[in-house]
């Protein structure tokens, strides 16, 4: 680990909402404290956990004054963020989930992007790869290249990826507001990132640094497997930014529901949650019709309906990419469905045809 470390004026307050996460903490805690840029405080903010994480964390304080522990009655993750938050230090706010990693240079990056862009620029974000319980490298996530101005396309799809990939400007989170807890999503969680990160675009520019320097890990016990609470989590996002935008037409929000339940129907079935699948792929097409002509979509149904049916579960050859059905056609031959979705994406990004 490099020398002096710098805790007494941080730059960037690193929030870390760890729950039960003694399996992954060190690593993610390591991630954090090997940063090239030395003036952080981290700030790990344990929410009732009833294994080893609050120790874990008081550890890493032992030997790293940068890093403080945070204790707090179960909340949710967006609380827990937002307890850290409100204690943060530091110009910039980088969330990093308890299971993920970062690349060395990642907030070093995201501070050049975002002093590069100035008080008009809230938020930054880079490209992330997906990792497995072991730490190796599964997949890229699909690398776009919005830039500035973009509630629209956040609307319609969550381009950021993940939470731990923004990094945010404290004065804009001020000015927008922090994450949605759990009383305000109605006893859900799994979009308030989402939620919070179109806050922050419908109102400031948005940076990007143009390389992976998140793992994403993919775990089968993660937030994103809870179908209900997800539903509910992104109905109350949506419904939130509809009433803040009354300008941007109904069918945008009607392709974004089409693509996010996509992303959940392929989720589901990669994991083998076969009910999951058939109820998300529902809601995707009763949401996009279009989608009825998604051949993606037809597969993991009628391959879900055969393992409902006979009792097996397991591996079944399909889509590789839980984001395959919600990611744009960008190479090869396309399909007449992913035509219709590539041309929506290019509305979206032009923004000025809403």
């Amino acid at each position: 680990m490099p020398s002096s470390p710098r805790a007494d004026s941080p730059i960037v307050t690193v929030v870390i909402p760890a729950f039960n996460a003694e399996a992954w903490l060190s690593l993610t805690l390591e991630s954090a404290c090997s940063q090239t840029l030395r003036e952080i405080e981290i700030l790990v903010v344990d929410d009732d956990s009833r294994d080893g994480t609050a120790r874990i964390a008081l550890d890493y304080a032992a030997r790293d004054p940068r890093v403080r522990l945070i204790q707090r009655e179960n909340g949710g993750v967006g609380a827990a963020r937002n307890s850290g938050i409100r204690e943060a230090r530091g110009k910039y706010i980088a969330p990093l989930d308890a299971d993920d990693l970062w690349f060395p240079e990642k907030l070093e990056a995201q501070v050049a992007c975002m002093e590069a862009g100035g008080e008009e620029m809230g938020m930054s974000y880079c490209w992330s790869e997906k990792i497995d319980s072991q730490g190796q490298r599964l997949t890229d996530s699909f690398p776009f290249e919005i830039e500035g101005r973009a509630p629209v396309p956040l609307i319609l799809r969550n381009f950021i990826g993940n939470a731990s990939v923004p990094m945010f400007r404290a004065s804009a989170l001020a000015d927008v507001g922090l994450y949605l807890n759990c009383e305000e999503q109605e006893g859900s969680q799994g979009c308030e990132d989402w939620d919070l990160c179109i806050r922050v675009a419908e109102k400031y520019t948005i940076g990007l640094v143009r390389r992976p320097l998140v793992g994403y890990r993919q775990v089968e016990a993660c937030m994103s497997l809870n179908i209900p609470w997800m539903s509910l989590s992104y109905e109350i996002a949506m419904r939130r930014a509809r009433e803040r935008n009354p300008g941007i037409p109904r069918e945008v929000f009607r392709w974004s529901a089409g693509n996010f339940y996509s992303y959940l129907c392929s989720k589901c079935f990669l994991w083998t949650d076969y009910p999951g699948c058939l109820k998300s792929m529902i809601k995707a097409i009763s949401s996009d019709p279009m989608l009825i002509t998604n051949r993606r979509l037809h597969l993991m149904g009628l391959k879900s309906l055969v393992r409902i049916m006979t009792g097996t579960r397991g591996r079944l050859p399909g889509p590789a990419s839980p984001d395959a059905p919600s990611a744009p056609a960008t190479q090869g031959k396309m399909s007449w469905s992913d035509s219709i979705q590539a041309k929506r994406w290019e509305k979206a990004i032009g923004q000025g045809l809403f």
